[in-house]
């Protein structure tokens, strides 16, 4: 996905002014780095099953255990596999606890951009944890901010430069108009700029980071009017032109909506695997939400994984969560399950790893918001 490239040559020196040989062997001997630092700890734990991780947690192994688990997630587990991971996570909650104390020793210590990429991978592990409802996802939610505050100490107070593994923290992060958030949006927009010059305008910046783009040309006018013949040979997809785009490049929005892709409305054609979101029901006690709601259903959409089941079975699912101030997701229920029970795992993962959203408007009277939305596998939603 675009927004995500390497970092600038120097911490002055922008990445749309370095060639774009220069950028991609870079952005090479990162990942590379990146990619033998992650695979190290799974090849130490190469062929481990839910049986060893309960032999190491028995022994009180529990770092062991975690490291062993992250092994067995990574070669696709059976839905037994994981099953007798979640009794054992149960059983023995050190597991997760010691997941979450290294992961936030390791952040919490990070004094290099080395040490915060190390601590993201952790971070990303945990994740999948999460994902595969291992772990609780208010603890994952804490790990992403003790990270966010590290990039930020570093970031703003060391002059660490914000490269491309940093921009994640904008999936992490609310924009709130931080000095963070404005240094992040920069890189995401230099970065954006040159990969479109550099690929496909086919390929577009992933839901995350065009909000944040679009977020920094709102904000800096002359950009906004350099940027418009890149962005507008970018074939964007359907969700963004209800987003930020419509707000920044109103006319490319009402063009976009003429395209074969759209139907005359400008809604998507019916999805025939997975669709969500008419479902959605808030008491907004009188506050407007209505740029909230369209900013967490994108968000939820990139993290909701359709299963396979769906290109063969059909149901939905009814979640319901509370969000607090902050925009941390807890109390995650599923209030109206599916007889396929792959359904409501997905239904729950796509919840669970959303958290955090975007903070709650700050007009909204109550400390967190019940929301319920229901997912819909193989079947067409209601129309308005």
């Amino acid at each position: 996905m675009l927004g995500r490239v390497s970092s600038p040559p120097t911490a002055s020196a922008p990445c749309v002014e370095s060639p774009v040989a220069s950028i991609r062997v870079r952005q090479t001997l990162r990942l590379l780095g990146c990619l033998l630092a992650f695979t190290a700890q799974v090849f130490a734990a190469a062929g481990q099953s839910p049986k060893d991780v309960e032999d190491s947690a028995k022994q009180g192994k529990f770092q062991q255990a975690f490291a062993q688990c992250q092994s067995v997630l990574a070669a696709t587990p059976s839905a037994d596999d994981l099953s007798r991971l979640r009794t054992l996570f149960s059983k023995y909650p050190g597991i997760q606890e010691s997941g979450v104390a290294r992961t936030g020793k390791l952040t919490d210590a990070a004094q290099t951009e080395q040490d915060l990429l190390r601590g993201q991978l952790e971070i990303l592990a945990f994740a999948r944890c999460v994902k595969s409802r291992l772990c609780d996802p208010v603890a994952l939610a804490a790990l992403q901010t003790r990270f966010v505050a590290a990039a930020s100490r570093l970031i703003l107070g060391a002059g660490i430069p914000v490269t491309f593994e940093s921009n994640l923290l904008a999936d992490w992060t609310a924009s709130t108009g931080s000095e963070l958030d404005k240094a992040l949006e920069r890189r995401i927009y230099q970065n954006t700029m040159a990969n479109i010059a550099a690929r496909d305008p086919r390929d577009t910046p992933s839901v995350m980071m065009a909000d944040r783009l679009f977020r920094y040309l709102l904000r800096e006018p002359e950009a906004r009017d350099e940027a418009f013949a890149s962005l507008e040979r970018v074939v964007w997809r359907w969700e963004d032109l209800d987003g930020p785009l419509a707000e920044v490049y109103p006319e490319l929005v009402k063009r976009r909506r003429g395209d074969p892709g759209l139907t005359k409305d400008g809604t998507p054609p019916q999805s025939a695997t997975g669709q969500f979101g008419e479902g959605l029901t808030l008491d907004t006690k009188g506050v407007e939400f209505g740029p909230w709601v369209r900013r967490f259903l994108r968000q939820v959409r990139t993290n909701w994984d359709v299963p396979a089941a769906a290109t063969s079975q059909r149901g939905r699912v009814s979640v319901s969560f509370n969000v607090h101030k902050d925009g941390t997701i807890t109390d995650i229920v599923v209030v109206g399950p599916s007889r396929v029970e792959v359904f409501n795992t997905s239904s729950l993962s796509a919840i669970a790893a959303s958290s955090p959203v975007q903070p709650l408007p700050a007009e909204y009277p109550e400390e967190k918001a019940l929301i319920t939305i229901t997912f819909y596998y193989n079947e067409i939603r209601p129309q308005k």
